[in-house]
C-alpha cells in the first residue's frame, strides 16, 4: 500500500483552477463567464482576448491566488509577476511589455504604486497595443513598436490611486470582500486535506478561521501553519484543540485575531477618554500612516474603535474585549 505523503508547508499547494477557490462567489462567477467567453470566441474566430482585469480588495483576501488561477485556466505558458513599486522605472516596465508574447500573462500586484508616467505607459500599451520609443537620439521623434496580445491582470488595495483613464480601460472588475467564518473554515479544511494534515474535529479548523481577521492569508499562513508546527513539535500528525490553543498562546493571538500590537493600541486608548493620532503614534513608536492603514481598519470593522478626525476613542465593546482577554 502506497504511503500517504504529508506536506510540511502551507505554500506547497498550488491553486490551478477557479474551482479550487472557495468564497467570493460573485468574483468566481464573473471570471468564469469571461473565461468561457474567451475560449468560445477563440474557437469561433481564433482572435480572442481576455481582460484586462482589475482585482480590487484589501490585503490577504486572495487576489494573487485568483490571478494565478486565471493564468492557469487560460493555459498561458508564461506568468510574469511583479508589483507597482518595481515597475516605476519605465525602462523595466517597457522591458516586461516588449518581452511578453501571446502566451504571456502579466500580473502587477499593488498596481496603485505605479507612478503617473508608468501608468500612462501601461495605458498606451493596453489601449493601442503599441509602445512609442525615441528614434535614436532624437527624443521628439518616436517609433512604434507593436505589442503581443498578452493578458494583463492588475491587483490593487486602493483603486482610486490609479488614473481614471487606466481604471476605465479595465474590462473586468473583480471586487473582493472579507470572508465569513464559514468560508474561511472551508478554506482551512481544503488546504489541510490537500496537505494530508489530519485534525481532531471541524471545531479545530473553525477556531483557526475565527481568529484570522476575515482573511484567508492569516487563516492559512499564520494560524494553520503554526497549529501544524505545534502538532509536529509533539511528534503527532493530528492537529488537536490543545495544539491550536498553544499556537495562539505563542503567537499572542486573542479570540478576535488581535496580536499584541493592536491590543496595546486599545490599552492606550482605554487610559483616556480620547487620544490624538499623533500621540498614539508616539506611544506606540509607529508612524501615523501605519496606525491608520494597518492597525485601525480591523478595529473599526469590529467596532472596537471610534474615530473623529484625528481623535480616537475606544468603544464599550473594545473595553469589554480587553477585560475578557487573558493574554
Amino acid at each position: 500500500m502506497e504511503e500517504k505523503t504529508i506536506g510540511t508547508d502551507i505554500n506547497q499547494i498550488e491553486i490551478t483552477s477557479l474551482n479550487h477557490i472557495k468564497g467570493q462567489p460573485q468574483v468566481q462567477e464573473l471570471l468564469r463567464v469571461n473565461i468561457d467567453a474567451y475560449f468560445q470566441n477563440r474557437a469561433n474566430n481564433g482572435n480572442s482576448s481576455f481582460g484586462p482585469a482589475l482585482l480590487l480588495g484589501p490585503s490577504g483576501v486572495g487576489k494573487t491566488l485568483t490571478a494565478k488561477a486565471i493564468h492557469s485556466e487560460l493555459a498561458n505558458l508564461n506568468l510574469v509577476e511583479s508589483n507597482g513599486e518595481m515597475l516605476n522605472n519605465t525602462a523595466e516596465l517597457t522591458s516586461v511589455l516588449l518581452t511578453a508574447d501571446d502566451n504571456t500573462t502579466i500580473f502587477i500586484d499593488e498596481c496603485q504604486a505605479l507612478n503617473s508616467k508608468a501608468q500612462h505607459l501601461l495605458l498606451t500599451a493596453i489601449s493601442e497595443r503599441k509602445l512609442y520609443v525615441p528614434r535614436g537620439r532624437a527624443k521628439n521623434i518616436k517609433r512604434e513598436i507593436p505589442l503581443a496580445n498578452f493578458i494583463l491582470i492588475l491587483a490593487s488595495t486602493s483603486e482610486f490611486q490609479l488614473q481614471a483613464a487606466l481604471r476605465n480601460r479595465m474590462r473586468i472588475y473583480c471586487r473582493f470582500d472579507y470572508y465569513s467564518i464559514d468560508d474561511l473554515t472551508g478554506i482551512v479544511k481544503q488546504r489541510a486535506d490537500a496537505l494530508g494534515w489530519e485534525y481532531e474535529s471541524i471545531d479545530v479548523l473553525r477556531e483557526l478561521a475565527s481568529r484570522a481577521r476575515q482573511t484567508p492569508r492569516l487563516a492559512l499562513n499564520r494560524n494553520l501553519q503554526m497549529a501544524w508546527n505545534v502538532c509536529s513539535s509533539h511528534d503527532r500528525t493530528t492537529i488537536t484543540m490543545e495544539d491550536v490553543t498553544e499556537a495562539f498562546r505563542l503567537l499572542q493571538i486573542d479570540s478576535l485575531g488581535l496580536d499584541s500590537l493592536p491590543r496595546e493600541y486599545l490599552k492606550q486608548l482605554a487610559k483616556h477618554k480620547s487620544m490624538k493620532l499623533n500621540v498614539l503614534g508616539s506611544k506606540l513608536a509607529l508612524p501615523r500612516q501605519t496606525i491608520a492603514s494597518v492597525i485601525e481598519p480591523y478595529l473599526l470593522r469590529m467596532e472596537l474603535l471610534e474615530k473623529k478626525g484625528s481623535d480616537r476613542a475606544i468603544t464599550i465593546k473594545g473595553r469589554n474585549h480587553l477585560d475578557t482577554t487573558d493574554l
